[in-house]
C-alpha cells in the first residue's frame, strides 16, 4: 500500500512541477531519437489513434520493439545518482489528445506533466514544448537493458488521438562532487554591460572538456514553448541544444553573443553547461547583474488571447499583441513564432495589412523570423495578429499550418 502512494503521490509532484538543471547541478543527458526506431524515416514518433507506433510494428526492428516498449539503445551510469527525470520533445498534433504518459522498464505508467504557461486544458492548443517528468532511480536500470512505451488516451473529439515525438532526453543527477571544473567565465563580471557583439569564454584548459554551451536567464522569446519568457533559454530540437547563446569545442571556448535584439530589462544571467569527454555535464554557478547599454530600445510585446486550435486550415485566426510605443518613433520590428507545417500557411496579417506570405516545409517543425518591411499598420495599444485560411488545393483540404503556442510575438526597436 505504502508502495502504492508513494506512486500516486510522484505522478501528482511530476503532474505539477517540471525541473530543468539549475546551476550547481551535474548530470548527464542520454539521448534517444527516433531513426533508431525507423519510424517516418526517423523524423519523429507518432503515439496514439491510427497510426501509432505500438500498431505499425513493421516501422520497427523486432530487437528494438515489442507491444510498444522500445529499447533506449544507451548505457546509463547510474553509480552515485541522486535522481532521474525525462526530458519529451513533445509536438501537440491533434487537438484534444490527453494524458501523454510513459512507461519505464514495463513499470505503471507516469504522466507526462502540462505546460504550467498554457491555459489548461492544454490539449486544445497547438503546442510544441519541452516537458520534464520526474523518474524514480529505482525504475531504470544500470547499462544497457532499459525500456519505454508511450501512450494517450484513446478518446479524442475526432477519433484520432495524436502527439509526436522528437526525441527524448534521460538526465541522470549525480553528486555535485564527482565535477571537477573551473567556472570563471571571460569577457563578462558581476554587474557588466553587455555589448552588441559580447565575446565571452571559459578560463578552463582542462583537456577533459568536450564542448561548452552558454545560457542566459532572461526576459525574451519563448521558443520554449511552454508560455515562460524568463527562464534559462535553451531547448532540444533532436537531442541537440538549440536557442541558447552559443557553443563552443575548444579552449578558450570563445562564443559571440548578439545581444542586439535581446529586449530592455535588468539583471540578465549567464552560465555554462560544461561537457566532458565522458558526458558528464556541470551546470556553472552564473554570472548575475549583467545590463544592456545602447542608444536604443527593444520591446517584446507578448501575444494574448490565443485562439484554441490554431491551425489554419479550419478558418481565419487572430491574437492580439500590445505595443506600448507611439509607433512614429518604431525604427525596426519582427515577428516570430513557431510553426508545424509552415509551407501551409496563407497569410499573416497585422491590423488587416499582410506583412508575409508563407516559407518552409511540409508537416515538419519551423521556427520563424520575419522582418516587418513597413512598420506603419503597427498602432500604440493593442494591435491585431491575423493568419489567412488556406484554401482547398485541387478541391481538396490539406493540413495548414499549425501555430505554435504561444503565438506570434513581436519586437519593435525605437531610439531611446
Amino acid at each position: 500500500m505504502n508502495k502504492i502512494i508513494a506512486f500516486l503521490l510522484l505522478n501528482l509532484i511530476s503532474y505539477h512541477i517540471s525541473g530543468q538543471p539549475q546551476p550547481g547541478d551535474v548530470f548527464r543527458e542520454y539521448t534517444w531519437l527516433p531513426d533508431q526506431a525507423v519510424e517516418e524515416g526517423g523524423k519523429f514518433l507518432r503515439v496514439g489513434g491510427r497510426l501509432d507506433y505500438k500498431t505499425n510494428n513493421d516501422h520497427f526492428p523486432a530487437d528494438r520493439h515489442e507491444n510498444g516498449h522500445v529499447l533506449f539503445g544507451q548505457y546509463l551510469k547510474l553509480d552515485q545518482a541522486t535522481r532521474a527525470e525525462l526530458v519529451v520533445e513533445k509536438l501537440g498534433s491533434h487537438e484534444d489528445t490527453r494524458n501523454l504518459r510513459v512507461s519505464i522498464n514495463r513499470n505503471p505508467s507516469i504522466r507526462i506533466p502540462d505546460a504550467k504557461g498554457i491555459p489548461e486544458p492544454e490539449s486544445d492548443y497547438m503546442h510544441h514544448n519541452y516537458p520534464v517528468t520526474n523518474i524514480p532511480l529505482d525504475q531504470l536500470n544500470e547499462g544497457w537493458e532499459n525500456t519505454f512505451r508511450f501512450d494517450v488516451d484513446t478518446a479524442q473529439r475526432w477519433n484520432w488521438p495524436q502527439n509526436i515525438i522528437y526525441g527524448l532526453i534521460l538526465r541522470i543527477y549525480y553528486n555535485p562532487e564527482i565535477a571537477d571544473f573551473k567556472t570563471n567565465i571571460n569577457g563578462i563580471d558581476h554587474g557588466s554591460e553587455l555589448g552588441k557583439k559580447q565575446i565571452i569564454g571559459l578560463d578552463d584548459p582542462n583537456l577533459n572538456i568536450r564542448q561548452v554551451e552558454y545560457i542566459g536567464f532572461y526576459d525574451d522569446l519563448n521558443y520554449e514553448g511552454d508560455g515562460i519568457y524568463k527562464q534559462w533559454h535553451y531547448h532540444y530540437l533532436r537531442g541537440r541544444v538549440i536557442h541558447h547563446i552559443g557553443t563552443a569545442f575548444m579552449y578558450p571556448y570563445k562564443t559571440t553573443w548578439d545581444t542586439s535584439w535581446v529586449p530592455d530589462q535588468d539583471e540578465i544571467k549567464v552560465s555554462v553547461r560544461i561537457v566532458s569527454n565522458s558526458g558528464l555535464i556541470y551546470f556553472t554557478e552564473p554570472v548575475e547583474n549583467l545590463k544592456l547599454k545602447r542608444n536604443y530600445v527593444v520591446e517584446l510585446c507578448k501575444p494574448f488571447d490565443q485562439p484554441k486550435n490554431w491551425v489554419t486550415r479550419e478558418d481565419e485566426f487572430e491574437s492580439k499583441i500590445m505595443v506600448n510605443v507611439d509607433p512614429s518613433i518604431i525604427e525596426e520590428a519582427r515577428i516570430y513564432w513557431t510553426s508545424w507545417s509552415p509551407c501551409y500557411a496563407n497569410g499573416i496579417y497585422i491590423n488587416d495589412i499582410k506583412v508575409f506570405d508563407r516559407e518552409g516545409p511540409c508537416y515538419e517543425y519551423m521556427v520563424h523570423d520575419i522582418k516587418i518591411e513597413d512598420v506603419s499598420m503597427i498602432k500604440q495599444g493593442i494591435n491585431i495578429i491575423k493568419t489567412g485560411k488556406e484554401p482547398l488545393h485541387d478541391g481538396q483540404m490539406v493540413h495548414g499550418m499549425e501555430v505554435q503556442w504561444p503565438g506570434i510575438m513581436m519586437k519593435v526597436k525605437y531610439a531611446r
